[in-house]
């Protein structure tokens, strides 16, 4: 077979070529610290790594889940806590309110409680991010309404919220309730409406309304400390799940990084093989280039 100049000069070229696509393919590894950013490279580690990116976006949009939760909840907790300072000193002022020597102050433990019961109310319509918190999923409008007298003072409060609540997916398999139930804040609302009936009482004298108010006001602590107790249990579930997440996360960009990451050493040792192997290729390639007839005559 003859082997004309052309295709002595076509096998060079693509020798060349070779050499630095391959050259330029390490450089690229060595700069990036990537060895896999292209189907190309290797489908099968990279088929790996679009399925552990799409696990990891998934665990990032959970994750944000899980914040904006434990937010809502945190901010629950807040009120709720402020609702059982009230409580305590609201009872404190009850039961001071039926000691023998009460009725001279009376008129100002009443005037303390309608302050507490302004307090209350602000609370139970407190909002977060712009939503208000103790009203089921009616967020856009103030769940507890009032009644006023002609002084300004709050008479009484009904709930007009409802007894749904938000759920939250925190991961693929499961979901939270933030906020309080429907019935927590009913509770709320007769709280409020037991402290309307104490302060009436203590502005009155009257005894027996006093005990009534006070009995009532007692029930209230068990609707409030559940509420609290029901909120720790969600932030705890909340707090575990990103615990777990952030780990499975830790482990994927692990897993990422073995698939698409370049051994460095290695690859600066193939770089600089490709760099001489290229050189010396571009050596040969001038000496044949220059070569006449009479030096393949005088090799021959």
């Amino acid at each position: 077979m003859r082997i004309t100049n052309n295709m002595v000069t076509n096998t060079m070229l693509s020798e060349l070529q070779s050499l630095s696509s391959s050259q330029s393919q390490l450089q690229t590894e060595v700069s990036t610290g990537l060895a896999v950013t292209q189907p190309s490279d290797d489908p099968a580690a990279f088929g790996q790594v679009v399925n552990m990116e799409n696990q990891s976006s998934q665990l990032t949009q959970f994750a944000s889940n899980a914040t904006q939760a434990l937010n809502l909840a945190n901010s629950s907790y807040s009120g709720l806590s402020s609702l059982t300072s009230i409580y305590d000193r609201a009872s404190q002022l009850g039961t001071l309110g039926t000691s023998t020597n009460a009725s001279t102050s009376n008129t100002a433990y009443a005037t303390e409680l309608g302050q507490l019961i302004q307090q209350t109310v602000t609370t139970a319509n407190s909002q977060a991010n712009g939503e208000y918190i103790y009203g089921g999923t009616a967020t856009n409008t103030p769940p507890f309404t009032t009644t006023t007298d002609a002084n300004g003072n709050i008479t009484g409060v009904t709930y007009v919220g409802n007894s749904s609540q938000s759920s939250i997916p925190i991961s693929s398999t499961s979901s939270v309730t933030v906020g309080t139930s429907g019935a927590t804040n009913q509770g709320i609302a007769d709280f409020i409406n037991h402290l309307v009936a104490l302060q009436a009482a203590l502005n009155s004298g009257d005894s027996t309304a006093l005990a009534t108010a006070n009995t009532a006001l007692a029930g209230d602590d068990t609707n409030l400390t559940n509420a609290v107790a029901e909120n720790g249990a969600v932030q705890s579930r909340i707090e575990s799940e990103q615990t777990e997440q952030q780990a499975q996360t830790t482990e994927l960009n692990t897993q990422i990084t073995n698939a698409t990451g370049a051994d460095l050493p290695t690859t600066i040792v193939k770089l600089n093989q490709a760099q001489l192997a290229y050189q010396a290729a571009l050596q040969t390639a001038a000496s044949v280039m220059h070569m006449s007839i009479l030096n393949y005559i005088t090799l021959r």
